[in-house]
Protein backbone atom coordinates (compact mmCIF):
# COMPACT_ATOMS: atom_id res chain seq x y z
CA UNK A 1 0.00 0.00 0.00
CA UNK A 2 1.46 3.21 -1.26
CA UNK A 3 2.61 4.98 1.93
CA UNK A 4 0.26 7.74 1.18
CA UNK A 5 -2.99 5.81 1.25
CA UNK A 6 -1.62 4.52 4.54
CA UNK A 7 -1.85 7.63 6.28
CA UNK A 8 -4.95 8.19 4.70
CA UNK A 9 -6.29 5.19 6.20
CA UNK A 10 -4.94 5.36 9.34
CA UNK A 11 -5.94 9.31 9.46
CA UNK A 12 -9.54 8.11 8.91
CA UNK A 13 -9.83 5.43 11.68
CA UNK A 14 -8.53 7.92 14.42
CA UNK A 15 -11.13 9.76 13.31
CA UNK A 16 -13.87 7.25 13.10
CA UNK A 17 -12.65 5.68 16.62
CA UNK A 18 -13.14 9.31 18.41
CA UNK A 19 -16.38 9.95 16.85
CA UNK A 20 -17.86 6.34 17.91
CA UNK A 21 -16.63 7.12 21.50
CA UNK A 22 -17.37 10.45 21.88
CA UNK A 23 -20.69 11.57 19.40
CA UNK A 24 -21.77 7.83 20.13
CA UNK A 25 -21.00 7.02 23.53
CA UNK A 26 -19.76 3.47 22.33
CA UNK A 27 -16.99 2.39 25.06
CA UNK A 28 -13.54 1.13 24.29
CA UNK A 29 -14.60 -2.37 24.07
CA UNK A 30 -17.28 -1.87 21.51
CA UNK A 31 -15.03 -0.04 19.56
CA UNK A 32 -12.66 -2.59 19.72
CA UNK A 33 -14.82 -5.55 18.11
CA UNK A 34 -16.53 -3.42 15.74
CA UNK A 35 -13.34 -2.52 13.98
CA UNK A 36 -11.49 -5.59 14.72
CA UNK A 37 -8.61 -3.30 16.78
CA UNK A 38 -7.17 -4.30 20.15
CA UNK A 39 -8.46 -2.40 23.47
CA UNK A 40 -5.34 -0.71 23.75
CA UNK A 41 -5.04 0.24 20.33
CA UNK A 42 -8.55 1.85 20.73
CA UNK A 43 -7.08 3.81 24.04
CA UNK A 44 -3.48 4.94 22.04
CA UNK A 45 -5.70 6.39 19.01
CA UNK A 46 -8.42 8.04 21.45
CA UNK A 47 -5.54 9.56 23.32
CA UNK A 48 -3.78 10.76 19.77
CA UNK A 49 -7.07 12.51 19.09
CA UNK A 50 -6.95 14.90 21.62
CA UNK A 51 -3.43 15.34 21.30
CA UNK A 52 -3.93 16.08 17.69
CA UNK A 53 -6.69 18.65 18.36
CA UNK A 54 -9.00 16.20 16.64
CA UNK A 55 -11.14 16.00 19.49
CA UNK A 56 -11.74 19.39 21.86
CA UNK A 57 -13.50 19.29 24.73
CA UNK A 58 -15.44 21.84 25.96
CA UNK A 59 -17.50 22.45 29.55
CA UNK A 60 -20.37 24.61 29.82
CA UNK A 61 -18.45 27.59 30.67
CA UNK A 62 -20.61 29.23 34.08
CA UNK A 63 -20.36 25.96 35.73
CA UNK A 64 -16.43 25.55 34.57
CA UNK A 65 -15.31 29.05 35.38
CA UNK A 66 -17.86 28.78 38.77
CA UNK A 67 -15.05 25.19 39.94
CA UNK A 68 -11.88 27.02 38.31
CA UNK A 69 -12.71 29.82 41.18
CA UNK A 70 -13.11 27.29 43.60
CA UNK A 71 -9.66 25.32 42.32
CA UNK A 72 -8.10 28.59 42.80
CA UNK A 73 -9.32 28.85 46.32
CA UNK A 74 -8.32 25.50 47.23
CA UNK A 75 -5.07 26.66 45.71
CA UNK A 76 -4.41 29.86 47.61
CA UNK A 77 -5.54 28.79 51.20
CA UNK A 78 -5.19 24.90 51.20
CA UNK A 79 -8.41 24.18 51.45
CA UNK A 80 -9.67 20.58 51.76
CA UNK A 81 -12.55 21.68 48.83
CA UNK A 82 -14.40 24.93 47.86
CA UNK A 83 -17.73 25.16 46.25
CA UNK A 84 -18.38 28.38 44.50
CA UNK A 85 -21.83 28.32 43.38
CA UNK A 86 -23.71 31.26 40.17
CA UNK A 87 -26.62 32.38 42.11
CA UNK A 88 -29.67 33.19 39.65
CA UNK A 89 -30.42 36.39 41.13
CA UNK A 90 -27.91 38.46 43.39
CA UNK A 91 -29.93 38.90 46.39
CA UNK A 92 -28.98 37.94 49.80
CA UNK A 93 -31.66 35.49 50.65
CA UNK A 94 -31.01 33.76 47.08
CA UNK A 95 -27.64 33.97 47.55
CA UNK A 96 -28.17 32.40 51.10
CA UNK A 97 -30.91 29.31 49.73
CA UNK A 98 -28.27 28.21 47.30
CA UNK A 99 -25.22 28.17 49.68
CA UNK A 100 -27.16 26.34 51.55
CA UNK A 101 -28.59 23.67 48.84
CA UNK A 102 -25.07 23.29 48.03
CA UNK A 103 -23.91 22.31 51.34
CA UNK A 104 -26.98 19.75 52.24
CA UNK A 105 -25.28 18.22 49.21
CA UNK A 106 -22.19 18.01 50.69
CA UNK A 107 -23.21 17.03 53.86
CA UNK A 108 -25.30 14.22 51.83
CA UNK A 109 -21.69 12.76 50.14
CA UNK A 110 -19.44 13.30 53.36
CA UNK A 111 -21.46 11.87 56.50
CA UNK A 112 -21.78 8.66 57.39
CA UNK A 113 -23.32 6.23 60.15
CA UNK A 114 -22.34 7.34 63.49
CA UNK A 115 -21.17 10.66 62.41
CA UNK A 116 -20.76 13.50 64.88
CA UNK A 117 -21.60 17.42 63.55
CA UNK A 118 -21.71 20.95 65.33
CA UNK A 119 -23.24 24.17 64.52
CA UNK A 120 -23.41 27.53 64.63
CA UNK A 121 -26.68 29.27 64.62
CA UNK A 122 -26.94 31.15 61.16
CA UNK A 123 -29.33 31.99 58.53
CA UNK A 124 -27.59 30.28 55.92
CA UNK A 125 -26.36 27.19 58.32
CA UNK A 126 -30.54 26.79 58.64
CA UNK A 127 -30.60 27.01 55.07
CA UNK A 128 -28.05 24.08 54.97
CA UNK A 129 -30.16 21.94 57.48
CA UNK A 130 -33.56 22.94 55.67
CA UNK A 131 -32.51 21.32 51.78
CA UNK A 132 -30.80 18.28 54.03
CA UNK A 133 -33.60 15.91 53.50
CA UNK A 134 -33.75 12.77 54.96
CA UNK A 135 -30.68 10.78 54.94
CA UNK A 136 -30.49 6.73 54.96
CA UNK A 137 -28.12 7.23 58.19
CA UNK A 138 -28.25 6.78 61.54
CA UNK A 139 -26.87 7.39 65.01
CA UNK A 140 -25.65 10.78 64.00
CA UNK A 141 -24.80 13.31 66.78
CA UNK A 142 -25.68 17.19 66.96
CA UNK A 143 -24.33 19.70 68.85
CA UNK A 144 -23.90 23.43 69.17
CA UNK A 145 -20.43 25.14 68.17
CA UNK A 146 -21.18 28.34 70.38
CA UNK A 147 -24.37 29.76 72.49
CA UNK A 148 -26.70 31.85 71.27
CA UNK A 149 -29.13 34.78 71.96
CA UNK A 150 -33.11 35.37 72.49
CA UNK A 151 -33.16 38.56 69.88
CA UNK A 152 -32.23 35.63 67.00
CA UNK A 153 -35.02 34.87 65.47
CA UNK A 154 -36.10 31.33 66.19
CA UNK A 155 -35.94 29.89 62.82
CA UNK A 156 -32.12 30.70 62.36
CA UNK A 157 -31.87 29.30 66.06
CA UNK A 158 -29.32 26.74 67.32
CA UNK A 159 -32.06 24.64 68.01
CA UNK A 160 -34.15 24.51 65.67
CA UNK A 161 -31.24 23.84 63.36
CA UNK A 162 -30.35 21.06 65.73
CA UNK A 163 -34.04 19.79 65.38
CA UNK A 164 -34.11 20.11 61.68
CA UNK A 165 -31.07 17.97 61.14
CA UNK A 166 -32.84 15.49 63.84
CA UNK A 167 -35.44 14.59 61.41
CA UNK A 168 -32.99 13.78 58.51
CA UNK A 169 -32.05 10.88 60.20
CA UNK A 170 -32.77 7.68 62.65
CA UNK A 171 -31.67 7.18 66.04
CA UNK A 172 -29.84 10.73 66.33
CA UNK A 173 -29.00 12.26 69.63
CA UNK A 174 -28.42 16.23 70.05
CA UNK A 175 -26.33 18.64 72.70
CA UNK A 176 -27.92 21.69 72.18
CA UNK A 177 -26.20 24.71 74.13
CA UNK A 178 -28.47 26.51 76.03
CA UNK A 179 -26.78 29.32 77.23
CA UNK A 180 -25.61 32.78 75.60
CA UNK A 181 -22.68 33.51 73.73
CA UNK A 182 -22.15 36.65 75.29
CA UNK A 183 -21.63 36.92 78.89
CA UNK A 184 -21.23 39.89 81.48
CA UNK A 185 -18.06 38.62 82.55
CA UNK A 186 -15.48 36.13 82.79
CA UNK A 187 -16.34 35.30 86.31
CA UNK A 188 -19.98 34.43 84.62
CA UNK A 189 -18.52 32.33 81.77
CA UNK A 190 -16.65 30.43 83.95
CA UNK A 191 -19.57 29.47 86.33
CA UNK A 192 -21.44 28.40 82.91
CA UNK A 193 -18.48 26.04 82.21
CA UNK A 194 -19.08 24.31 84.93
CA UNK A 195 -22.76 23.60 84.58
CA UNK A 196 -22.99 19.67 83.31
CA UNK A 197 -25.41 20.09 80.85
CA UNK A 198 -23.72 22.73 79.52
CA UNK A 199 -19.75 21.19 79.94
CA UNK A 200 -21.92 17.88 77.49
CA UNK A 201 -22.88 20.40 74.95
CA UNK A 202 -19.41 21.73 74.82
CA UNK A 203 -17.71 18.44 74.97
CA UNK A 204 -19.84 17.27 72.39
CA UNK A 205 -19.20 20.12 69.68
CA UNK A 206 -15.12 19.77 70.34
CA UNK A 207 -14.98 16.02 69.73
CA UNK A 208 -17.56 16.17 66.23
CA UNK A 209 -15.86 15.34 63.10
CA UNK A 210 -17.37 17.69 61.32
CA UNK A 211 -18.46 21.57 61.79
CA UNK A 212 -20.26 24.05 60.13
CA UNK A 213 -20.89 27.72 60.42
CA UNK A 214 -21.43 31.04 59.13
CA UNK A 215 -19.02 34.02 58.92
CA UNK A 216 -19.89 37.54 59.77
CA UNK A 217 -19.15 41.08 59.01
CA UNK A 218 -18.13 43.72 61.82
CA UNK A 219 -20.77 46.39 60.83
CA UNK A 220 -24.11 47.19 61.33
CA UNK A 221 -25.74 44.77 59.14
CA UNK A 222 -24.27 41.46 60.52
CA UNK A 223 -26.04 38.93 62.65
CA UNK A 224 -24.18 40.00 65.49
CA UNK A 225 -25.48 43.54 65.38
CA UNK A 226 -29.22 42.70 65.00
CA UNK A 227 -29.00 40.09 67.89
CA UNK A 228 -28.06 42.43 70.20
CA UNK A 229 -24.17 41.60 70.59
CA UNK A 230 -22.65 44.98 68.73
CA UNK A 231 -24.01 48.11 68.76
CA UNK A 232 -22.72 51.07 67.26
CA UNK A 233 -19.85 52.01 69.74
CA UNK A 234 -18.91 48.01 69.59
CA UNK A 235 -18.28 48.18 65.79
CA UNK A 236 -16.61 51.10 65.92
CA UNK A 237 -14.51 49.99 68.50
CA UNK A 238 -13.85 46.45 66.47
CA UNK A 239 -12.93 48.32 63.62
CA UNK A 240 -10.45 50.56 65.74
CA UNK A 241 -8.68 46.94 66.57
CA UNK A 242 -8.71 45.64 63.24
CA UNK A 243 -11.88 43.04 63.46
CA UNK A 244 -12.88 42.13 59.71
CA UNK A 245 -15.00 39.50 60.94
CA UNK A 246 -16.48 36.74 63.82
CA UNK A 247 -16.80 33.66 63.28
CA UNK A 248 -18.58 31.91 66.04
CA UNK A 249 -18.13 35.03 68.12
CA UNK A 250 -14.40 35.04 67.64
CA UNK A 251 -13.50 38.85 66.31
CA UNK A 252 -10.66 38.25 63.49
CA UNK A 253 -8.86 40.56 61.76
CA UNK A 254 -7.49 40.49 58.08
CA UNK A 255 -5.14 38.36 58.41
CA UNK A 256 -7.04 35.92 60.94
CA UNK A 257 -6.15 36.48 64.06
CA UNK A 258 -8.29 36.81 66.92
CA UNK A 259 -8.37 40.82 68.12
CA UNK A 260 -10.04 41.57 70.92
CA UNK A 261 -9.30 39.63 73.79
CA UNK A 262 -11.67 41.19 76.10
CA UNK A 263 -14.68 39.68 74.13
CA UNK A 264 -13.28 36.57 74.29
CA UNK A 265 -12.67 36.07 77.90
CA UNK A 266 -16.58 36.76 77.68
CA UNK A 267 -17.90 33.88 75.13
CA UNK A 268 -19.19 30.73 75.25
CA UNK A 269 -17.78 28.97 72.05
CA UNK A 270 -15.73 25.88 70.38
CA UNK A 271 -11.96 27.34 71.14
CA UNK A 272 -9.87 28.08 67.78
CA UNK A 273 -7.67 25.21 68.43
CA UNK A 274 -10.20 22.92 68.41
CA UNK A 275 -12.31 24.46 65.44
CA UNK A 276 -9.60 24.61 62.89
CA UNK A 277 -8.51 20.56 64.04
CA UNK A 278 -11.84 18.90 62.34
CA UNK A 279 -11.32 16.89 60.03
CA UNK A 280 -13.99 19.40 58.31
CA UNK A 281 -14.49 22.89 59.42
CA UNK A 282 -17.25 24.26 56.61
CA UNK A 283 -17.81 27.82 56.28
CA UNK A 284 -20.91 28.65 54.67
CA UNK A 285 -21.19 32.47 53.89
CA UNK A 286 -22.04 34.38 50.84
CA UNK A 287 -22.60 38.16 49.51
CA UNK A 288 -19.70 40.48 48.21
CA UNK A 289 -19.92 42.78 51.08
CA UNK A 290 -18.51 39.59 53.57
CA UNK A 291 -15.35 39.33 51.33
CA UNK A 292 -12.98 40.82 53.09
CA UNK A 293 -14.63 38.90 56.13
CA UNK A 294 -14.14 35.69 54.42
CA UNK A 295 -10.84 36.33 53.36
CA UNK A 296 -9.74 37.00 57.35
CA UNK A 297 -11.03 33.70 58.37
CA UNK A 298 -9.40 32.07 55.21
CA UNK A 299 -6.11 33.32 56.09
CA UNK A 300 -6.47 32.14 59.62
CA UNK A 301 -7.62 28.76 58.48
CA UNK A 302 -10.81 28.91 60.30
CA UNK A 303 -12.15 26.48 57.83
CA UNK A 304 -10.70 23.92 55.41
CA UNK A 305 -13.46 23.69 53.28
CA UNK A 306 -15.40 27.24 51.93
CA UNK A 307 -19.18 27.46 50.58
CA UNK A 308 -19.44 30.38 48.88
CA UNK A 309 -21.00 32.31 45.51
CA UNK A 310 -19.10 33.49 42.36
CA UNK A 311 -18.90 37.10 42.85
CA UNK A 312 -17.40 36.80 46.22
CA UNK A 313 -14.95 34.06 45.37
CA UNK A 314 -13.99 36.54 42.75
CA UNK A 315 -13.68 39.36 44.95
CA UNK A 316 -11.88 37.27 47.74
CA UNK A 317 -9.04 36.42 44.55
CA UNK A 318 -8.78 40.03 43.73
CA UNK A 319 -8.50 41.20 47.60
CA UNK A 320 -5.78 38.22 48.22
CA UNK A 321 -3.96 38.39 45.63
CA UNK A 322 -1.55 36.22 43.49
CA UNK A 323 -0.28 32.64 45.51
CA UNK A 324 3.13 33.54 46.83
Amino acid sequence: MPKGNYMKDERNLLVKTAVLYYKYDMNQPEIAKKLGLSRQKVGRLLKQAKDEGIVRITIQSDVSYSTECAAMLESLFSLKEAIVVDVPVYEDQVIKEEIGKAAAGLLSRILTDNDSISISWSSTVYQCARNLGRLPLKGLTFSQLNGSHEKVPYMYSGMNILNLLNHCVDQSTSYPLLAPMKVNSEGLLLSLLKDDTIQQAMQAAVKSRIAVFGIGSISQDSSLFHAGYMDAKLVKSLHSCGAVADVCGHFINSDGYICNQESERRTLSISETDLKCKEYSIALAGNIHKAEAILGALRGGWCNVLVTDLKTAERIIELHGPKE
